[in-house]
């Protein structure tokens, strides 16, 4: 095997990702103690450099997304990632560091063949339901797994829809799939691609709306959330949309161009993501909200005025009131406001929140907002889980649900894990980005409320760290420009830190 020299050992620092070159490869060296190991330079995610990333207890957590990879063999254990790292065989000889260029042969991933004596039901094949179906493979499922969606597209990557498709910066035929060609041709999976009407949790079954029942054994709800329309006059006229799924987003961006005015009624992630993508391509945005500043309630004064200004400076305008009414003749032509202002507009986009798809689970317990009451190893009732937008869970704060990816990955995860008798408990800390003029913010961790707050740096020049605090225990970071810091907290914010010690280990991670 042609090894070649890449570093000394002196040269590489402990548990600190280093890149290097080996041949025409790139890889990333990780020294723990006297041994160095060797894998492929970019998250197979979304291409984020690993040498940005963090060591922190026997793994390395991606700098973008997060992913959380095993560095004893590349071994991914936490998305957004759903594959393991290419490893290289490394040599270390008088304290030289050699490296193959060429990768080791990765173990054959198993296959799910159908024949076991258990039938698994995955119903929503999004963020948390691909994910599971991933880890039912990885964790040797053997028995027959049916995957159900009512989206003929499903699997695909919907945070693509607010932040890269309407930016022009991808096409809608290249939104990523999670499941490749080789997942649907396994022998033991089958897909249905219909609306499931009724479950009955005794009987351990579905009705589809065809009226078909199918029987379970193990059930997984993953069915997320529908975009909500606001009960007022016109909400139906053409050119009024909501955006959730690729049709949505294909029909939306059909009907958009530059001499058009668009407004986007609600200050959501979505909605002002949406806002910073079509002012990409010269659109004309106005947002429509109740609140002047967005996002003040989940972050505060100062991070909510920054965003603000930042969109105001791209050339958004923001309206502050209730819409009324939508008017026009067959097609929208302006927003009424409740105290007699009018917007003009051709396109109209609700960015006015989701509600849980849960309607045909009538047995199971449901919260007001009608989302599924769970346990701590995300178990609904006995043989079902649900995850993702209709979960609420316990936390330390009470009952939790969370609407982002990453979390809803996580729990797809976990969830599978359980439903192979793993018996794991769900208590990561969240983590969510948003992007808005092509820089990248992060949201790690969750409060509602919070006592004790500290901003680092400045908003304005796109790098800042705010630390929210509750009776002296950090509860939540929000971050722009510290990636690596953040991912050197990510796993250590699942014990209690101190906003003093979470400042030092993102600044010190940072370099």
């Amino acid at each position: 095997m042609n090894y070649q020299y890449v570093a000394s050992m002196n040269e590489l620092p402990e548990s600190q990702p280093q890149k290097a070159e080996v041949g025409e490869s790139e890889v990333v060296l990780i020294r723990t103690g006297e041994t160095v190991r060797a894998f492929q330079s970019k998250c197979p995610h979304a291409g984020a450099p690993l040498e940005k990333g963090a060591v922190c207890e026997g793994h390395l957590v991606c700098p973008w997304h997060k992913a959380v990879f095993d560095i004893s063999n590349g071994a991914w254990r936490e998305p957004l990632a759903l594959s393991s790292l290419r490893q290289y065989p490394v040599r270390v000889e008088e304290g030289k560091v050699y490296v193959s260029p060429k990768a080791m042969s990765p173990a054959s991933r198993p296959q799910i063949r159908g024949d076991g004596s258990q039938t698994f039901v995955i119903l929503g094949v999004g963020a948390a339901g691909s994910a599971a179906a991933i880890t039912l493979r990885d964790e040797g499922f053997s028995g027959k797994l049916i995957l159900i969606d009512r989206e003929r597209e499903a699997p695909y990557d919907r945070t693509a829809l607010s932040k890269f498709v309407p930016s022009g910066k991808m096409k809608i035929s290249e939104v990523p799939h999670p499941l490749d060609e080789n997942f649907w041709q396994q022998p033991g999976v089958e897909v249905i691609r219909e609306e499931v009407e009724s479950l009955d949790p005794s009987l351990r079954e579905l009705r589809l709306a065809s009226g078909e029942t199918l029987a379970f054994d193990k059930l997984l709800l993953a069915t997320g959330g529908a975009p909500q329309r606001p009960a007022l006059p016109g909400n139906q006229l053409k050119g009024v949309h909501v955006l959730r799924s690729i049709g949505q987003a294909e029909r939306l961006l059909r009907e958009v161009n530059s001499e058009q005015r668009l407004v986007i009624i609600g200050n959501s992630f979505i909605a002002l993501e949406l806002a910073s993508a079509l002012r990409n391509q010269d659109i004309d945005v106005t947002v429509i909200a109740r609140h002047p500043q967005p996002f003040e309630k989940q972050f505060g004064e100062e991070v909510a005025r920054g965003f603000r200004q930042l969109h105001e400076q791209n050339g958004v305008r923001f309206v502050i009131g209730e819409p009324q009414a939508l008017e026009g003749d067959e097609h929208v032509h302006r927003v009424t406001l409740k105290d007699g202002r009018q917007v003009a507009a051709e396109v109209v986009v609700f960015a006015t929140g989701i509600k849980p798809v849960t309607g045909f689970t009538h047995t199971l317990a449901q919260e007001e907002d009608g989302s599924l009451r769970t346990n701590d190893r995300l178990e609904a009732s006995a043989g079902i889980w649900a995850v993702g937008d209709i979960a609420s869970y316990p936390a330390p704060e009470g009952v939790r649900r969370v609407e982002h990816w990453r979390v809803a990955q996580q729990q797809g995860r976990i969830a599978a894990r359980n439903m192979l008798g793993k018996n794991e408990v769900f208590d990561r800390a969240p983590f969510f980005w948003t992007t808005h003029y092509g820089t990248r913010y992060e949201y790690l961790g969750h409060t509602k409320n919070w006592d004790n707050f500290k901003f680092i740096g400045s908003f304005a020049e796109k790098k800042f760290i705010a630390l929210y605090g509750e009776a002296g225990v950090l509860k939540a970071v929000f971050s722009c420009g510290y990636y690596t810091g953040t991912a050197a907290l990510l796993l250590r914010m699942q014990q209690p830190l101190t906003l003093e010690e979470a400042q030092e280990i993102i600044l010190s991670a940072q370099g």
